[in-house]
């Protein structure tokens, strides 16, 4: 009885926590909400809108179609470089966005979009370099240590997965019809504007569920009396399972840990990517039946094959700065 009403009566007890800490709900939604408009909707949109316009025209598709044996040597599925490529460029989801476009259309089956989403629904190199190098450890110098570490553990967890047959209709050089460029615009704005929407619910409720995180760490951690060190690692690991971009900042901000141990723990939150992303994911991968279990397990292994990386290329080209 309590198995089959767990999640109703986890909402009940939600709505009775926000109900009584008013002030958290509305600070951790604020951010929420900064978060989508000034690091998101800027960068997300326009690439959304341009990647479902190309999506829908043959081009992109033949293009790829000249580097498959390139795609299928290395990642095992002609067209995995399509979705892996936008999601350098523009980030968490939209690797995911761009598979499950490539789905509707009928260009992958559903046990491709579930094999491509777990590897090319990447952080982009933006985000690496720029929020995480530059604005929260303070030197882009250190983007090498997470991206390659990061990229390379998406390439290397397809070594691990068996890839599965592409339907008859996907194995085949099928051609979509044309259309319009006014037709393949307005679709693209309205998938573009639903996802982005869906995406920016998301990162709210999982702010808000961060900032009441992080209040509750902050208390125990004084009366648990655990040194700086522990409790920056222990935090920093509990806010990024659900929020990556708060917990990489956490453990940035450390000033009890070496840099090295930050940038391990950094690689593991961002190839991870947090609950906030992976309901991003879910969000955004409506035209085919999604596996979160998958999605999940698939995205914690690249976070430990990430690690692995990282602590490889320490040992061989350790940091002379600092």
């Amino acid at each position: 009885m309590f198995r089959k009403n767990f999640i109703p009566i986890l909402v009940l007890l939600f709505i009775c926590i926000f109900i009584v800490q008013p002030g958290t709900v509305s600070e951790g939604a604020f951010n929420g909400l900064k978060i989508w408009l000034v690091n998101i909707v800027p960068y997300l949109f326009p690439m959304s809108v341009l990647s479902n316009i190309l999506l829908q025209y043959n081009f992109l598709y033949a293009l790829f179609e000249r580097a498959a044996f390139i795609s299928e040597k290395m990642l095992k599925n002609k067209y995995a470089l399509i979705p892996f490529f936008i999601s350098f460029v523009s980030g968490y989801p939209s690797g995911a966005m761009t598979v499950s476009t490539m789905a509707g259309l009928k260009k992958i089956n559903e046990k491709e979009a579930n094999y491509l989403t777990a590897f090319s629904n990447v952080c982009s190199f933006q985000f690496i370099a720029g929020a995480v190098s530059f604005s929260m450890l303070g030197n882009f110098q250190l983007y090498k240590y997470i991206a390659v570490s990061h990229f390379a553990g998406a390439l290397l967890l397809t070594a691990l997965m068996k890839a599965p047959q592409p339907s008859s209709s996907s194995s085949k050089k099928m051609r979509l019809n044309y259309v319009g460029f006014h037709k393949a615009f307005s679709t693209a704005i309205y998938k573009s504007v639903s996802g982005i929407l869906s995406v920016g619910g998301v990162i709210v409720i999982f702010s808000v569920f961060s900032n009441f995180l992080n209040h509750s760490l902050s208390t125990a951690a004084g009366v648990l009396s655990l040194s700086s060190g522990v409790k920056d690692i222990i935090y920093s690991l509990l806010v990024g399972a659900l929020e990556v971009t708060n917990g990489c900042s956490i453990i940035a901000s450390s000033v009890a840990l070496p840099l090295s141990l930050k940038l391990v723990i950094i690689n593991f939150l961002i190839s991870f990517s947090g609950m906030s992303v992976i309901f991003q994911t879910v969000a955004v991968t409506n035209e085919f039946d999604f596996d979160i279990n998958g999605y999940i397990f698939y995205k914690f292994v690249q976070g430990v094959i990430s690690v692995l990386v990282c602590i490889l290329m320490l040992s061989v080209f350790p940091i002379k700065i600092y």
